[in-house]
């Protein structure tokens, strides 16, 4: 007695055919999209310059200045809780240490991750910073300036032409090519600090600080084992640094070096008149956030 073979139907194979396509693509797009980490700290700007705000942000004893020029302000629109640091940089200032600057402007100071709870993160492979910030519409730029990133190493030794046992990832904007507000990554290492030793302009001009009196989010994610930097502006990836922090390696990080200030090291770095900035909702963890 022959067995006889029962066939499906075409259309039944072709609707398996499609169901197991988009099970399939659906897969590969969710194993593409990238995923985020959770803060393992949260700073605002609420008490600043009390010393409860200085113990939450770990503030070290060391490398501060410029503390008049930075005040808390109320902003129910910032991100974070409604509070922001407004920074006041004056007609023609620069870096504290201007010697024929007319006013002073901008300020530092360093944050420890040991004082802030989080000494693990001091050896971690990556660590991420992302933090918000806003410039009114109308700022003059003037030639450069800094603005806040990550540091490792030892205080003193991350910038201003001294290096040795340190290293920093701190933005800048720049003027360049016709444009006012090109960012960049601005790199000290131990190995690579431009031929000045006052640092190396990185990713120039991949993306703008827009003065538009809106909050906008900067985000980068350095990797001690590459040397990679990779910056994000309003989540969106503008610059990869490929090998860019070789030579950090064997310097664990220390913590966020918030600095902000126009130069350069003269007035003629500063603006024409007296500008602001204003920061809010500083976050780290050990991958991207966004």
């Amino acid at each position: 007695m022959t067995r006889q073979l029962h066939r499906r139907p075409a259309s039944l194979t072709l609707a398996a055919a499609l169901a197991l396509a988009l099970t399939a693509t659906c897969t590969a797009a969710a194993s593409a999209a990238p995923s985020t980490t959770a803060p393992a700290w949260t700073g605002q700007f609420t008490g600043y310059p009390g010393s409860g705000w200085q113990h939450a942000w770990g503030v070290a004893r060391t490398g501060a200045w410029g503390a008049a020029d930075l005040a808390e302000a109320g902003d129910p629109t910032a991100p974070g809780g409604g509070s922001a640091l407004r920074v006041t940089y004056g007609k023609g200032s620069s870096a504290n240490s201007c010697s024929d600057c007319p006013t002073p402007g901008g300020g530092q100071f360093y944050t420890d991750l040991t004082a802030m709870g989080l000494a693990p993160l001091k050896n971690s492979t990556t660590l991420d910073l992302k933090y918000h910030l806003k410039f009114p519409a109308g700022t003059d730029w003037g030639k450069a300036g800094k603005l806040p990133g990550l540091y490792g190493g030892t205080i003193g030794q991350e910038s201003g032409g001294n290096h040795g046992n340190g290293w920093s990832t701190r933005y800048m904007w720049r003027g360049a090519n016709g444009v006012p507000d090109n960012g960049e990554v601005y790199l000290y290492t131990p190995t690579d600090s431009g031929p000045t030793g006052y640092g190396v302009d990185e990713g120039l001009g991949r993306w703008q600080w827009p003065a538009d009196g809106a909050w906008h989010t900067a985000e980068q994610l350095v990797n001690r084992a590459t040397g990679d930097v990779t910056v994000w502006f309003d989540g969106r990836q503008v610059y990869l640094g490929k090998g860019i922090a070789s030579g950090i390696k064997g310097i664990p990080f220390s913590g966020i070096l918030f600095s902000t200030f126009y130069g350069g090291h003269d007035t003629s770095w500063g603006p024409r008149s007296t500008q602001h900035a204003s920061f809010a909702d500083f976050s780290l963890a050990t991958g991207v956030q966004h």
